[in-house]
């Protein structure tokens, strides 16, 4: 009988413990969301909104072609980023809050993240003229936002690499809008080895089928597609930040060959690697406290 009440004594207090427990992490939590939303409070958002209001019909994905606007509070003439999501051109999603949100609105640049037309249903290069038209409506409306359409950078992880890349070196996308690369003021690419398609195509046998949906089964139309290709002497085109995570091989020499490309061809460059990076958290942890490749970025574009 005493062991018996010994025991519901011990589960009473562990019971007790574990509610002690779960209250001091309820309280701190709550206080983390108080202090996470006092700062995001100074950030105004504008949600999903329709950069080709033209093309609503039923045949369209609802989503396709969304934007989202985040604008540091009392934004005068701000430096503007637009991101681009990877995804291998067949899935991916603008998203929401985010370490890059945050990072790159606590240094007074506006961020915005662009949704863009999805393989199967659609195929290159269709992605390429959403990103082309996302560009276009942005320089045409963000001096309502408080941005700077003289200052207007594409930020590209994996395949919005390529979709980036594409926007500097094959003008035809943006003279669409009566565009020219040269009106983009940089290109940030994150880890893409979609600069040259064919070399990511060999080397990763198992997404193939992704990469097809995406542009066709054809050897020339990968090369159509490849951004490396379209590099020339005379172009005006703007300057290029590379970066590289480690342990992808294919993404190290596609990046080097684009890199040296763009450099014999005299063209502004440059490449830095992160060997303490993969291919996800090189764009999912950008921004994030301790980030190595934030900082980087920020350097960059001080300079440009």
């Amino acid at each position: 009988m005493k062991s018996k009440k010994y025991l519901k004594k011990a589960e009473l207090w562990f019971c007790l413990f574990l509610i002690f427990i779960f209250f001091n992490a309820a309280i701190s939590f709550f206080n983390q969301i108080c202090l996470a939303q006092s700062k995001w409070n100074q950030v105004e958002v504008y949600s999903d909104i329709n950069y080709y209001p033209e093309n609503i019909s039923e045949e369209t994905s609802k989503n396709a072609h969304l934007l989202d606007i985040y604008k540091p509070e009392y934004c005068q003439s701000c430096p503007v980023i637009i991101y681009i999501h990877g995804g291998y051109w067949v899935m991916g999603d603008k998203g929401g809050l985010s370490y890059k949100v945050k990072a790159f609105t606590s240094q007074n640049y506006i961020y915005i993240s662009i949704n863009y037309s999805l393989s199967p249903d659609y195929q290159f290069p269709a992605h390429a003229y959403d990103v082309a038209r996302a560009f276009s409506w942005v320089k045409n409306n963000i001096k309502k936002y408080g941005g700077d359409p003289e200052q207007i950078y594409l930020l590209g992880h994996s395949a919005g690499g390529q979709l980036a890349a594409l926007m500097a070196l094959d003008e035809h996308y943006l003279a669409e809008f009566g565009l020219a690369p040269s009106d983009i003021a940089g290109i940030i690419g994150l880890d893409s080895a979609g600069y040259h398609l064919p070399s990511l195509f060999v080397a990763e046998p198992e997404n193939q089928y992704l990469i097809s949906w995406a542009f066709g089964d054809e050897p020339e139309d990968l090369e159509t597609a490849s951004p490396i290709n379209y590099i020339k002497k005379g172009l005006n085109i703007p300057p290029f930040l590379l970066l590289v995570a480690g342990g992808r091989n294919v993404s190290v020499e596609v990046n080097n060959s684009f890199y040296q490309k763009l450099i014999d061809n005299g063209y502004q460059a440059d490449i830095l690697q992160f060997s303490e990076k993969d291919h996800v958290s090189i764009d999912y942890e950008l921004g994030k406290d301790k980030d190595p490749v934030f900082p980087a970025v920020l350097n960059w574009l001080k300079e440009h």
